[in-house]
């Protein structure tokens, strides 16, 4: 899936990441060449690392 800076993104629910961190609603704040994606969490505020194929779109 293709994401770009400032995308509303959701975790998904099956997303190999800790449990507390499935459904997190956040945006994308950067993007690495191997696939990876820092998102800001709208809860939190915290920025987490996530493979593109663990987040879908809002």
């Amino acid at each position: 899936m293709d994401f770009k800076l400032g995308d509303i993104v959701v975790v998904r629910d099956g997303a190999s990441v800790r449990p507390e961190l499935r459904g997190m609603k956040g945006t994308v704040v950067e993007i690495i060449e191997n696939g990876q994606v820092r998102v800001r969490s709208d809860g939190t505020g915290n920025d987490e690392w996530f493979d593109a194929a663990a987040l879908r779109h809002e």
